[in-house]
């Protein structure tokens, strides 16, 4: 298994792993949703879908910047679009 999916409890690596369709996250304050959303990106891209093919939305810009770091540090990718929704 890849490194980043062992820092994942068993209830965020399922999302992160999650193969087929599209996927909605919902979960409380403070358990790990940016993280799960940053690894699952990581993750496709690693399973070679191409970044242009990902959408990941957040409510907030703070989110989506804080989302754009950490995929960026994990990934040497650099070209990541992202946008909020208001």
């Amino acid at each position: 298994m890849t490194e980043y999916l062992q820092k994942l409890n068993e209830q965020q690596k399922l999302p992160v792993i999650h193969k087929n369709g599209p996927l909605i996250v919902i979960a409380g304050a403070g358990s790990g949703k940016t993280r799960v959303l940053t690894y699952r990106i990581v993750h496709l891209i690693n399973q070679n879908i191409d970044p242009f093919n990902i959408l990941a939305l957040t409510f907030t810009n703070k989110a989506a910047a804080e989302m754009k770091k950490r995929i960026s540090e994990r990934q040497f990718f650099q070209s990541l679009q992202t946008l909020s929704n208001h």
